[in-house]
């Protein structure tokens, strides 16, 4: 699973940089928390499995995931009142990337649940 979270890491990144290079620079970082709670999943997991050849326990992923939806929601809030001018597109702008980020921690958690606990026989 650490190869999704980054794939969907370098996808969000690659629009950054698209917004960057079209002069939308406010756009580009207000994209920046969207890859947040994937980036930071996916960089865990490579360097606990990889690095320190070690496997997930139950609770760890659930309190990563969990904590990086909590960082990343904050930091879509202040990016809306940084970034974002006007009330009707930062509503939007708000409701859209909250939906998003919880889907993507949501289907981590989901995952990690059934990845952790085994089927019934």
């Amino acid at each position: 699973m650490a190869g999704e979270c980054l794939v969907i890491s370098v996808i969000l990144g690659a629009m950054i940089v698209g917004f960057f290079r079209a002069n939308r620079k406010n756009w580009g970082l207000a994209v920046l928390p969207l890859g947040f709670v994937p980036f930071v999943t996916g960089a865990v997991m490579y360097f606990v499995e990889r690095v320190f050849n070690a496997d997930w326990t139950f609770l760890l992923p659930m309190i990563l995931i969990v904590a990086s939806l909590g960082i990343a929601c904050l930091w879509i809030g202040v990016c809306s009142v940084i970034l974002i001018k006007t009330r009707k597109l930062r509503v939007s702008y708000v409701g859209v990337s909250v939906v998003f980020i919880f889907t993507v921690s949501l289907i981590l958690l989901i995952k990690y649940y059934f990845l952790a606990v085994p089927a019934a026989a």
